[in-house]
């Protein structure tokens, strides 16, 4: 159903997107010029201050966009990762702001008064508009202000960008890069093929094991005993009175706001994503000659039913029911949305999916659910709210008293054994068994002294005290414990220089003139032909790296010529060159569209160098060692 592939496309955006929409979306976050409250400011640019407020909206501006759009939990290591590039991104603002000042780069009023005009049109309305900053704590004059930095940014990048050139023979090298296709064939022996043949003695096990010691070393390993106050023990002993409800109701509008709806209809053309020229030249025909219909005063249900290739709302008359902005992708939620009065058609619309035409055929506008409709979930979530603050607390006076000796910790365990734990052995770098991977809880738990009992820790579970039961230090086990893994070791080597041999023996045939397919039979390797590719397509089988590496081998070969053997992650390949396509007439036709596609990645280039460069000069203080647990 079209439908829900359209709702369906919207969940796996790369996170590194939601980053470049909040650097480059002023109403997503807020400088700060300090720290505030005599805090050590989370990073300095040659002298001001990022602080760690100005950071936290930001990254929570982020995470919740990368949590809408992923539609699942954030694992510890994403969630690292996105603090480090969020910082990095308003570190290289600051950086930018600083240089185009240094530019002297003015923006006037005019410009800003348009850019700001801009953004609001991405509102239903302006009060919706006027709302979202007031849900943000966002002021209008620290928005025009974040919305002058910003234009003088990108007027600075504009600069250093508009100094790029290229030349006709860059253009057509780029050209014949895209665009060259070969076909050709080859052999792959895996060294696993050979490990049977692989014979190994106790004497190269020993050697081997000698050699490479270290290789087996097992990391230091820790057991903890830990308490675990859980915000479950306290939900049911929480009263919410009928006034708290009330007020959160009030003091949260934006929470219980349900966006505007939109219902069209639509008939659509499709087109695969690898879609040729011939394939996008007749799909446009054939929605163009569709608009033609419905311009003369054909029935729009009529003319979907019958030519519309979404085959589940064709049906219906196109009829796509209700939905939100965010629940189709952007370039059909933008048309959509874009309609005026019920009844009227878009032009023709391009999207992921194919040409679509669409007719407008109801709006709800938005609108605030009512207090009595919303109660029991704001019930709910203020028990949530209580309940872990009720078990943070009780988690620091448990602490409190084991710290003062006012009860031991294993006294407190005879008292309390449901809230006893123990973790089996692991590593700084392992997940701890019914914990997770929490790095706090790896990082403290190695920390520990014997005797000695932690801060508390939060994990997913609830609030935790820890205390070290046993430490295993570092060790390279005696050859006797591991010697099955070390054979291993010695069979894989050898099998890939079995591999390796018998690769080679091929290629001294292959010299002789004999036939690439007929040895892999006679070897009993695997033979494949593979019809025309760019440099550019996938090969089944291959990675990005192994990808790469036989595309510059396979395309630097002379028509018939056969390649040394060459070792990519699962085995080594020989590879021979069939044909070459290249059909030097099209180039003229598609000179422009490639001239402007190489200046743009010449212009990206650029700007990344210029940024480099800037960097390094830049004194960067980076103080987040204090701010984000390893």
């Amino acid at each position: 159903m079209i439908l829900q592939d359209l709702r369906k496309s919207m969940k796996p955006m790369m996170w590194i997107i939601l980053i470049a929409f909040v650097a480059s979306l002023p109403l997503m976050y807020l400088r700060y010029r300090a720290g505030g409250n005599g805090q050590k400011p989370l990073a300095k640019v040659n002298g001001v201050s990022i602080s760690y407020a100005s950071f936290a909206k930001s990254y929570s501006d982020v995470y919740e966009r990368y949590q809408q759009t992923s539609g699942g939990q954030i694992s510890p290591q994403v969630e690292t990762y996105l603090k480090y590039q969020v910082l990095a991104q308003l570190i290289t603002n600051e950086i930018l702001w600083q240089e185009a000042n240094r530019a002297k780069i003015r923006i006037g009023e005019e410009e800003l008064t348009e850019a700001i005009e801009r953004i609001m049109r991405r509102f239903p309305s302006r009060e919706a508009f006027i709302r979202f900053l007031d849900y943000q704590r966002i002021s209008y004059r620290d928005l025009k202000e974040q919305i002058r930095k910003q234009l003088a940014i990108n007027g600075l990048t504009q600069r250093i960008q508009d100094s790029v050139g290229v030349t006709d023979q860059e253009v057509k090298d780029y050209w014949l890069n895209e665009n060259e296709k070969i076909k050709a064939a080859y052999v792959f022996l895996p060294p696993k093929k050979y490990k049977k043949e692989a014979i190994v003695s106790q004497e190269e096990i020993a050697t081997y094991y000698d050699k490479h010691k270290e290789d087996f070393t097992i990391p230091e390993r820790v057991k903890v005993d830990y308490l675990l106050i859980s915000p479950e023990e306290f939900t049911k002993k929480i009263k919410v009175t009928e006034k708290e409800l009330e007020s959160y109701y009030e003091e949260h509008p934006a929470n219980f706001e349900v966006p505007e709806k939109r219902r069209v209809s639509h008939i659509l053309i499709k087109l695969p994503p690898s879609a040729s020229e011939k394939e996008e030249e007749n799909a446009k025909k054939k929605i163009e000659e569709i608009q033609k219909k419905l311009e003369e005063g054909v029935d729009f249900a009529t003319l979907a039913r019958k030519y519309s290739q979404d085959s589940s709302s064709a049906k219906k008359g196109g009829d796509l029911e209700f939905f939100t902005y965010s629940e189709m992708i952007p370039s059909f939620s933008k048309a959509a949305f874009s309609l005026k009065k019920e009844g009227e058609v878009s032009g023709i619309v391009r999207s992921p999916f194919g040409y679509h035409l669409i007719k407008l055929t109801g709006i709800k506008q938005v609108y605030t659910e009512p207090f009595d409709k919303v109660k029991p979930q704001i019930k709910k979530l203020l028990i949530e709210q209580k309940s872990e603050e009720f078990a943070k607390k009780e988690a620091e006076r448990v602490r409190e008293r084991i710290e003062e000796k006012k009860i031991t910790f294993t006294d407190y365990v005879k008292k309390h054994p449901f809230r006893y734990n123990s973790t089996p052995f692991f590593s700084s770098t392992e997940k701890v068994e019914d914990v997770g991977w929490v790095p706090q809880f790896n990082q403290v738990s190695f920390s520990l002294e014997p005797g000695k009992i932690s801060s508390v820790v939060p994990i997913p579970q609830g609030y935790s005290i820890l205390k070290l039961a046993e430490r295993k230090p570092s060790r390279i086990p005696p050859l006797k414990e591991i010697a099955p893994k070390v054979k291993e070791k010695v069979v894989e080597e050898k099998a890939k220089r079995i591999a390796e041999e018998k690769a080679k023996h091929i290629q001294e045939e292959l010299k002789k003139g004999k036939d690439l397919s007929s040895l892999a039979k006679k070897f009993g390797v695997e033979y494949k032909s593979l019809k025309y590719f760019k440099r550019g397509d996938w090969i089944e089988e291959l990675g990005d790296k192994d990808r790469e590496k036989f595309m510059e081998t396979a395309f630097s070969l002379a028509q018939g010529e056969i390649s040394p053997p060459i070792w990519l992650s699962k085995g080594y390949y020989i590879i021979k060159l069939m044909g070459r396509d290249l059909f030097l007439e099209e180039f003229t036709k598609e000179r422009e569209k490639f001239t402007e596609d190489l200046i743009s990645r010449k212009k990206a280039e650029e700007l990344s160098l210029w940024l480099q460069k800037i960097r390094e000069k830049a004194k960067i203080e980076d103080n987040s060692r204090l701010f984000f647990s390893p």
